[in-house]
């Protein structure tokens, strides 16, 4: 019987996205998953990872930084294809917030080295490959992979109520690049509606701040595990997303498919995501969020829609047999 071939995966936190991945390639390869952040930077470490590559057949990282960059040195030494699949954030720069993997150095030059560099770049969408191209100037042999979501987790249960939800973890730069504020403030002009903000709070201070500026029917429910999220999405008519910047917006797609009508900035991939089935907002502007939700706590049969476009062009099974396509080209 044939020795599957090794892929070592490189990254920072085991996120959903990395795990599902993770899960994907076991059913054909023999996986190395490396948590660089448990590893620290210490030589001992990278040796660690110097050995594991030297073994692989292919390398796959995900998100771009210090890990990626190192990953890149070590596969060249061994003539090791490598693969960095980004997120968005990792390859973009805004000033005012002080966000983003090319905001300031050395993560500049380990994310420019990192995708400059590598064999192929996976994008979650079309807006983040323009991002690389424009910011980092690389153009050639980067393939859009969307995200993949499972129906049959995240599905329509029981009747809506006129609840509406965000989620994002919450700290100094979320409140504005996940537009927080701005779901907080808009909660204002709709006292009949329950809003929900779930996340975990970086620290006390900033909870504070926004229970300073938030009307009684903005509940702060912190971290939900993934079971209690998803009946609060399906007990939720609307999902807001009034960010500044996404390279995706899992959250929202996860929140669509179970009929959630999505209400949304034009920023970043969110359109990519929402398509026709939704209604889009100016970033910045509260009152103008409250009359979207309004508008979509009124046109019920916009979920369904939502939940069938999510369903046809982000399903876990077409990031399955993409990405099997792709580790096999390279591998």
């Amino acid at each position: 019987m044939q020795e599957s071939k090794k892929i070592v995966m490189i990254y920072r936190e085991p996120s959903s996205w990395v795990l599902k991945d993770i899960a994907i390639l076991e059913e054909k390869y023999s996986i190395k998953p490396i948590n660089f952040t448990k590893l620290g930077n210490t030589a001992k470490s990278l040796l660690d990872i110097l050995k594991s590559i030297s073994d692989a057949d292919l390398v796959y990282v995900w998100f771009a930084g210090d890990h990626s960059f190192f990953a890149r040195i070590f596969s060249k030494i061994f003539s090791k294809p490598m693969i960095l699949a980004v997120g968005g954030g990792d390859v973009t720069k805004i000033d005012f917030l002080g966000y983003g993997g090319l905001f300031s150095s050395p993560w500049r030059w380990y994310v420019t080295g990192s995708v400059k560099n590598s064999d192929l770049i996976l994008c979650p969408s079309y807006f983040t490959c323009n991002e690389i191209i424009s910011k980092i100037g690389r153009k050639e042999n980067l393939i859009v992979l969307y995200h993949g979501f499972d129906p049959y987790k995240f599905q329509p249960s029981g009747i809506k109520e006129n609840l509406v939800v965000t989620v994002a973890n919450i700290d100094r730069i979320t409140l504005f690049r996940k537009g927080l504020i701005y779901f907080v403030k808009a909660a204002r002009y709709l006292p009949d509606a329950k809003f929900y903000l779930v996340g975990k709070a970086a620290n006390n201070s900033i909870i504070y701040f926004l229970k300073s500026i938030a009307p009684r029917n903005v509940t702060f429910t912190g971290h939900l595990p993934e079971e209690e999220l998803i009946k609060t999405l399906q007990r939720a008519k609307v999902y807001v997303q009034a960010s500044l910047h996404e390279g995706f917006g899992c959250a929202l797609a996860e929140a669509m498919l179970t009929e959630c009508i999505p209400v949304v900035t034009k920023r970043g991939a969110l359109p990519e995501v929402v398509g026709p089935y939704g209604f889009y907002v100016p970033y910045g502007d509260p009152k103008l969020l409250a009359n979207a939700i309004r508008l979509a706590m009124e046109s019920p049969d916009i979920g369904k829609k939502a939940r069938d476009r999510i369903k046809t062009l982000f399903s876990l099974e077409k990031r399955k047999r993409n990405l099997l396509k792709i580790i096999e080209r390279y591998i």
